[in-house]
């Protein structure tokens, strides 16, 4: 019988996934190398999908098999309580930007949607978003979509294996994989963003196959795992990272289709790589990438609202971001300013509802 586990890797490699969204939005200088590396944001939210597939699938499917049972609403609440806080002090802070810009005197776009928060409250941003062919003109909202998503998993995903359980899975994941592909076939052909849980779909059945296997296979997928030389891993691992940065630049209909199921196939393949608990091959706690993970939450919702207002300080202060020294002096500020005030956010005003979980074991 397995035990519940903290998986101290995946705290790192949570906030590398990030600093990929981080790169796309605050790397600014003219600079051919930086602005390729800077594309393809959407693989850290690629990542963060398969990655809470693993994990939601995985706690689960423990609690399944070490009771016998699901409290879906406890599983609920848990989430909730992790999301749900941050997330309307965020949307509320959207809806206040144009009051605090304008106090500020500072200058403000007006692209994109004005927000609706008919939308907004019940986790529907990203239809919004889908419906309007374009992203709301208030930070954090454009970046919200993937939240929104997120949110509607936990809840079919809780109830699905409620009611169908995890011996179901093997059925679940292949299903959830086809549903994704012709659920993008038909948004790239009828022009609409794949912002919805449908069209990403896959990226959290991908997670969730090696949770499957860990709880009901744990001593053989360990034992493949580790019967895998640490070299040919690495290789894998820098396979990986080169196809991150290069299939950005590849586009085509049939890719756009077809390549978000590829990378979830290698993200999962990534994860399983850390999973075995005999292993070396691991980031340990007291790294500091893994200290940083456990504040993405708050880093993604803050970020592209740092990096904006420091933009317009910048501006105000007759600066051009054009040379690569003060370029890279505000990617640096605008970095350190997110991780500053996502650790006071998570001690502040996280940590108490995250409190509050303990009451729904």
């Amino acid at each position: 019988m397995t035990t519940k586990r903290h998986f101290e890797t995946f705290d790192a490699l949570r906030f590398l996934a990030f600093l990929k969204v981080f790169l796309y939005h605050a790397l600014v200088y003219d600079s051919p190398l930086a602005n390729y590396l800077r594309a393809g944001a959407h693989m850290g939210v690629y990542f963060f999908f398969v990655l809470s597939g693993f994990l939601i699938t995985y706690i689960i499917a423990e609690e399944q098999q070490q009771t016998g049972q699901v409290n879906v609403k406890h599983f609920l609440a848990r989430r909730f309580l992790r999301i749900w806080p941050l997330y309307y002090l965020m949307v509320a802070f959207a809806y206040l930007s144009p009051y605090i810009i304008s106090f500020l005197g500072l200058a403000r776009s007006d692209e994109g949607y004005k927000p609706e928060l008919a939308f907004s409250i019940p986790f529907l941003e990203n239809y919004k978003a889908i419906i309007a062919h374009d992203a709301a003109n208030a930070s954090p909202l454009p970046v919200m979509w993937s939240v929104c998503v997120e949110e509607h998993f936990y809840i079919i995903w809780g109830l699905l294996l409620y009611f169908l359980g995890i011996r179901w899975l093997p059925r679940i994941i292949p299903s959830c994989v086809i549903v994704s592909l012709i659920s993008r076939l038909l948004f790239v052909r009828f022009g609409y963003s794949t912002l919805d849980l449908l069209t990403n779909l896959d990226f959290f059945a991908a997670g969730a196959v090696p949770a499957y296997l860990l709880i009901t296979r744990q001593e053989r997928f360990e034992r493949l795992i580790n019967s895998i030389r640490p070299i040919v891993k690495w290789y894998y691992i820098l396979l990986v990272v080169a196809l991150v940065i290069v299939m950005p630049h590849v586009t085509s209909p049939i890719g756009d289709i077809l390549s978000p199921t590829l990378f979830a196939v290698l993200f999962s393949a990534l994860l399983s790589m850390f999973l075995p608990q005999t292993t070396t091959f691991q980031i340990g706690g007291g790294n500091v990438l893994s200290k940083l993970g456990k504040y993405t939450y708050a880093m993604y919702l803050f970020h592209t609202v740092l990096i904006r207002l420091l933009d317009r300080i910048v501006e105000r202060a007759g600066l051009s971001l054009s040379l690569s020294p003060m370029a890279g002096l505000f990617f640096v500020a605008s970095l350190a300013l997110t991780i500053l005030a996502s650790m006071v956010s998570y001690s502040l005003f996280e940590r108490p509802f995250l409190g509050l979980k303990k009451y729904f074991y």
